[in-house]
């Protein structure tokens, strides 16, 4: 596997190493939980607590399972710390492995505590070098999976290498209210359906992120809707009776492509994990579910389509939920 050693990225491990430090100790003076951990082995701890930017949920999730995948092959008690902007067990239960910390395993206290900051950093070279006896509070938001296999394995796809969607499977099984929300789904769509998937981020102007700003002139937000409702309806004219599933960030292409016969969408409304830090979020919980009700529902389809113009998002959402089935993805460009 051909892997970036250049000085760019060598810069960039330099930088985190040295926000590490500062960020533990920061964390340290607001912190309550600084005693010595019990425990016979380090645990390495996945880390969502907004401390820093965590991107979107399906950077999260990839955070998750490399660490978790480092901690298989070494034998590490692995747990998930996420409770920015909400606790991850108000929606996702442990599956076989139980991640949830336990009575006081957990601390903040830089003698016992190391924290590694590697977002971006994909290649993961400073945890598989990591020496140490302390706790890991690992902040990140690439999939190093493929890099942590070779380096156990000798090759990213060896017999035995770890699976992204076998390790998701391990860790997380839907809690009562979302399984109920994704069987009720189900049911309307049937056991055969396929997805679409379509981010405008802010394009259409009903979805805030970050600093992205609106098409703004609304003759030229229209043509992008038809745009990709054409591409729908192209879709849906080679699938013949199967169902279609239409997923998106913006409630208003939603609101126009279920009017196309044979789709069907999940009500509600998204609010971005970490795009919208300064905006109030009403109705916090439904809206938060509904990501997981999308990304899980999405997993469960025969095939899923990501489809946007060469200026929308080409978001890794709807490519990861095909991976927890290992079903067909394809990116459709228009």
């Amino acid at each position: 596997m051909a892997v970036d050693c250049g000085r760019k990225y060598k810069m960039l491990e330099k930088k985190h190493a040295l926000k590490e430090t500062v960020l533990a100790y920061k964390i340290a003076l607001k912190s309550k939980m600084m005693g010595k951990p019990v425990g016979d082995r380090p645990v390495y701890i996945a880390m969502i607590d907004g401390s820093a930017v965590h991107g979107g949920m399906c950077d999260r999730f990839k955070a998750i399972i490399s660490l978790y995948a480092y901690c298989k092959y070494t034998g590490n008690p692995f747990r998930i710390k996420y409770t920015y902007p909400f606790k991850l067990e108000d929606y996702l239960f442990p599956a076989t492995y139980d991640w949830r910390i336990k009575e006081g395993e957990y601390t903040d206290n830089p003698r016992y505590s190391r924290i590694l900051y590697m977002r971006k950093e994909y290649l993961a070279r400073r945890l598989l070098k990591l020496k140490t006896q302390k706790q890991i509070h690992f902040y990140g938001n690439r999939d190093s999976l493929a890099y942590i296999n070779e380096s156990f394995l000798g090759q990213g796809n060896a017999p035995g290498a770890f699976t992204w969607g076998g390790l998701f499977r391990e860790l997380f099984r839907p809690g009562p209210v979302l399984e109920e929300r994704i069987q009720a789904v189900s049911a309307e769509l049937g056991d055969n359906y396929d997805a679409a998937v379509f981010r405008f981020q802010n394009l259409l102007g009903d979805f805030k992120e970050y600093s992205f700003k609106s098409i703004g002139d609304k003759s030229e937000a229209e043509k992008l809707i038809e745009k990709c409702l054409q591409a729908i309806k192209a879709l849906k004219a080679d699938m013949g009776d199967r169902a279609l599933l239409v997923t998106s960030d913006s409630v208003t292409f939603l609101q126009r492509a279920v009017q196309i016969e044979g789709v069907h969408i999940i009500p509600g409304k998204l609010v971005h994990m970490d795009g919208c830090k300064d905006e109030p979020v009403e109705n916090k919980y439904e809206i938060y579910l509904k990501s997981f009700l999308d990304f899980y529902v999405l997993s469960g389809a025969r095939k899923i389509y990501r489809i946007g113009t060469s200026y929308m998002y080409p978001s890794e959402f709807p490519m990861y939920a095909a991976k927890v089935h290992d079903i067909p993805f394809e990116s459709i460009v228009i």
